[in-house]
């Protein structure tokens, strides 16, 4: 068996991170001095993520990769130990779908692809980089599942079910990387004014909402606790409550 990869202190992996709250890890981590792998499905959105970052005196590189798809999340891996010459040692999974349809209008396509994507994509994800997290015997995966894992609403039967699903998926993970020094944590943030939501909605619910970098500064918070420590879940919510 082929010998993992060191796992790089300061190498942070953001799935969904060309916007939101994925975006919003990247500057806060990169401000931390990590090195950034920029994951998304679009190589023109990603390209002017890391653009921002740069400015902001953030290493960033880019790796376009449909979390899906297996062989496109083994690719992407490989290609992040390559080019920064170390595994990372954070992973956080921020990439999501979110059709909000009346049950009898969702597809078993539609259903099918929010499952790969929010349950399947954190999956994939994980599996590459805890090998070579187990072997330092450190690490961190940030899972941002969404107050919809513990909280049902109507018109989003497949989306609710992918972060119920995750959470399942989440817990499991934990009780088997405890052991090797690895923390795994679920983040559940309420409204948050990302592009998920319509504009409509954005300038209806604007004083209702978070924003991205709220949430970006609980991970944070939480990634600083000391190792004899693991800050299982984050449940963040508006001040004034869900819409």
């Amino acid at each position: 068996m082929d010998k993992q990869p060191i796992v790089g202190d300061s190498i942070a992996w953001i799935t969904g991170a060309s916007r939101g709250i994925g975006f919003a890890c990247a500057q806060a981590l990169g401000r931390e001095g990590y090195r950034i792998a920029l994951t998304a499905r679009n190589r023109d959105a990603l390209e002017a993520a890391r653009s921002k970052l740069a400015k902001e005196g953030v290493t960033a590189s880019v790796f376009p990769c449909n979390v899906q798809s297996e062989d496109e999340v083994r690719k992407a891996y490989r290609s992040i130990t390559q080019e920064f010459g170390a595994a990372p040692s954070v992973l956080i999974n921020a990439a999501g779908i979110s059709p909000w349809t009346t049950f009898t209008e969702t597809s078993a396509e539609q259903f099918d692809s929010v499952i790969a994507t929010n349950t399947r994509g954190m999956f994939l994800t994980s599996r590459e980089v805890l090998p070579a997290m187990y072997e330092r015997g450190s690490g961190a995966i940030i899972q941002i599942i969404s107050i919809a894992g513990i909280k049902a609403y109507k018109n989003g039967a497949a989306y609710v079910a992918s972060k119920y699903a995750a959470l399942g998926f989440t817990n499991a993970l934990r009780e088997e990387a405890r052991a090797h020094g690895v923390r795994v944590i679920a983040v559940f943030p309420g409204a948050t004014e990302t592009d998920i939501w319509l504009a409509e909605d954005r300038e209806k619910y604007h004083d209702r909402m978070m924003q991205p970098e709220d949430i970006a500064l609980a991970i944070g918070a939480a990634m600083k606790e000391p190792a004899r420590a693991m800050m299982e879940e984050i449940v963040i919510r508006p001040q004034l409550g869900d819409i």
